[in-house]
């Protein structure tokens, strides 16, 4: 699964170096994050060694979004039975940026 670590501006180059002594696949660095290759005991690892990343986030898909209903639709179509019991809950928020 690809595993993004969000981090600040200019931490980049630090952030994908960690993920890579930490034998990472994949890295690759974009302004404010860093992407990897991982698993879930790989999402554990990154919060225990992680030092200038701010929080590890899982990719759960991708689609294009080009309004809001593509995003809603987009996001409902997304396997959330994987990642959440039954009777679980996951309060979410999101917005869209035009350009």
């Amino acid at each position: 699964m690809t595993l993004t670590v969000p981090c600040l501006f200019g931490l980049e180059s630090l952030v994908s170096g960690e993920m890579k002594r930490l034998n990472l696949k994949g890295v690759r660095a974009e302004n404010g994050r860093v992407h990897c290759e991982g698993t879930m005991l790989d999402i554990a690892r990154l919060n225990l060694n992680l030092r200038c990343g701010a929080r590890v986030l899982m990719e759960l898909g991708s689609f294009p979004a080009p309004d809001f209903e593509a995003l809603f639709q987009g996001v409902l179509a997304l396997a959330w039975e994987d990642y959440i019991p039954k009777d679980g809950e996951f309060p979410e928020k999101g917005y869209f940026l035009t350009s």
